[in-house]
């Protein structure tokens, strides 16, 4: 299996806070792995940093064999991400947003649809980001990660905010992935580990177990 992401003895601090202390790994094409750990293990940190959203403060991140942080836009054209915050513009509509980003990608309208089907959101396409409730505009931001199947799914707290019907129909949409590579986190363990592979426990900063499920 091909490594589509590799993480080098990256540290994190913050002030003098040490958030992650040397942790090493590697993700292998179509593996589903899920951070675990408690508040404030450094499972959001981690991922913000394979994601290019933040520097380590030392070691490194290669997305498909290249440097993530040198070649930070080719690597973001390989990720797409869900994160606590969201990437929606407020006064543009969710079909809106999509088209916006969909044209770094040439996505076409087939695209829009496609996405919008797969989070059920096709009744409020037409309505503004900013209209409307937690969950939905997170289904919004998990159809605008999907555009275009990149090869790597980072979502961090994917389920926060979905209805227990949402969220068992996307972990069942995960679950038939067979090509990407999905890291995630969440406090739900149970829908994380029905279509993940891997989990790996996170506490203070370091790696306490990586188990294969």
């Amino acid at each position: 299996m091909t490594d589509v992401v590799r993480v080098v003895d990256v540290t994190k601090n913050f002030g003098h806070i040490k958030a992650l202390r040397g942790i090493s790994l590697d993700f292998s094409k179509g593996q589903k792995t899920s951070f675990l750990g408690p508040n404030g293990a450094g499972k959001s940190t981690l991922l913000r940093i394979i994601a290019t959203q933040m520097v380590p403060s030392a070691g490194n991140v290669f997305v498909m064999d290249e440097d993530a942080h040198t070649n930070r836009e080719k690597a973001k054209r390989n990720i797409g991400i869900v994160g606590h915050r969201s990437f929606l513009y407020d006064e543009l509509t969710v079909l809106e947003n999509l088209q916006f980003y969909g044209s770094f990608i040439n996505a076409d309208e087939s695209e829009f649809d496609r996405v919008l089907k797969i989070t059920d959101i096709e009744r409020w396409k037409d309505t503004k980001s900013g209209h409307l409730s937690y969950g939905l505009r997170k289904r919004g931001d998990i159809s605008r990660a999907l555009l275009g199947d990149p090869p790597i799914l980072l979502l961090d707290e994917f389920f926060a905010g979905l209805d227990q019907e949402t969220a068992g129909a996307l972990a069942e949409y995960m679950d038939g992935l067979k090509a990407q590579t999905i890291i995630t986190t969440s406090h739900t363990p149970e829908l994380i580990n029905s279509f993940c592979n891997r989990s790996i426990f996170i506490r203070r900063g370091l790696i306490e177990k990586d188990v294969q499920l």
